[in-house]
């Protein structure tokens, strides 16, 4: 076939920036639309170092001390003492990340003649990084100023990118909300407002934003926060996100998680039958996050094979399931030049 792209979701083990953007090309250049930073300065813990910088800005406190060995077990913060939580009062560092990663990007690109590629930001939702960071009885009340904070930041790096840049926005709670309620997903989804809530953020950003959405079951030391019983769930906050997604903002892709974690993909065909509901804008690639490190070539083979019967057609591209920051860099290597051999796959 070799129409399939490779999309990296955003963290990968490398000591610099420019050493996991030229890691990620050396392994799949021709076969990326997006190059992520690598998020090298909170690959390991992802959220978690956001979440100190608020603290050590005066923006946090701590609420419950926790060990982060897993998302059950993290620290719970609130806003702290005499302080408002607005978008004003809180760096998130996406900015700082674009700055940085800009130059190399261009470089590379360049350098590698490969003119239509683009930088990839990631950031969680304001859904998921508020939900991680105050817990749940505080997301109703400092959603927004997560929301706002976030959309600071995308505006000043399109403005610095000049259209070279898709942020990508990372749902995890969402995601992990619906998977843990099904079969009652459908009406979680609809009470709570999680595809609307991701819609809502994209409308939120400038008009021309181009914006991809990666459903997310966490990947905490390398352990999902909740496994799939099945892919409904994940097709119905797909075309929730699509069906409400907001005129004049590019919904570039959905990647959706195949595998969790240290757990390999199914290779139950039941597992991916409701794929063939998805439902996305034309234009809007889909991304199989289904690249793992335990099974065999030829099982992932097998495991694209059923995947694409279930779709209907092939995937745009191939993807793990999360970023490969909790991986050792040897795995994270390996699993690089994993995707890039089955784009190939027939």
């Amino acid at each position: 076939m070799g129409a399939r792209n490779v999309h990296f979701v955003g963290s990968f083990p490398a000591e610099s920036t420019g050493d996991a953007m030229r890691a990620m090309l050396d392994g799949a250049g021709s076969r990326l639309r997006t190059l992520p930073t690598g998020e090298t300065r909170r690959y390991e813990w992802y959220i978690q170092p956001i979440i100190d910088d608020l603290v050590a800005q005066g923006a946090l406190e701590v609420k419950k001390s926790g060990t982060w060995l897993s998302s059950h077990e993290r620290t719970i913060h609130r806003a702290a003492r005499d302080v408002e939580l607005t978008g004003d009062t809180m760096e998130l560092g996406y900015l700082a990340e674009a700055e940085e990663a800009l130059p190399i990007f261009r470089a590379l690109r360049a350098e590698r003649d490969l003119p239509e590629l683009s930088l990839q930001i990631g950031m969680p939702t304001a859904f998921t990084l508020a939900f991680i960071a105050v817990g749940r009885c505080g997301v109703r009340k400092h959603r927004k100023a997560f929301q706002d904070a976030s959309i600071r930041d995308i505006e000043a790096i399109r403005a610095l990118a000049d259209g070279d840049v898709v942020v990508q926005f990372e749902a995890t709670a969402e995601m992990v909300l619906m998977a843990t309620t099904q079969p009652l997903h459908r009406q979680v989804d609809a009470a709570v407002g999680l595809g609307r809530g991701i819609a809502e953020m994209a409308a939120a950003t400038p008009p021309g934003t181009r914006i991809g959405v990666h459903l997310c079951l966490g990947s905490m030391n390398n352990k999902a926060r909740t496994t799939l019983r099945d892919t409904r769930p994940l097709v119905a906050l797909a075309n929730s996100i699509a069906r409400q997604w907001p005129s004049g903002r590019t919904l570039e892709f959905i990647h959706g998680p195949l595998a969790a974690g240290d757990i390999p993909p199914s290779v139950d065909p039941a597992f991916y039958a409701p794929l063939a509901g998805l439902d996305l804008p034309a234009g809007t690639r889909f991304y199989a996050g289904l690249v793992h490190e335990s099974p065999t070539e030829a099982e992932q083979i097998e495991t694209l094979r059923i995947v694409e019967n279930a779709l209907g057609r092939p995937v745009d591209g191939v993807a793990s399931a999360c970023g490969l920051g909790r991986r050792p860099r040897p795995i994270a290597d390996a699993l690089v030049a994993r995707a890039d051999f089955l784009t190939a796959a027939g």
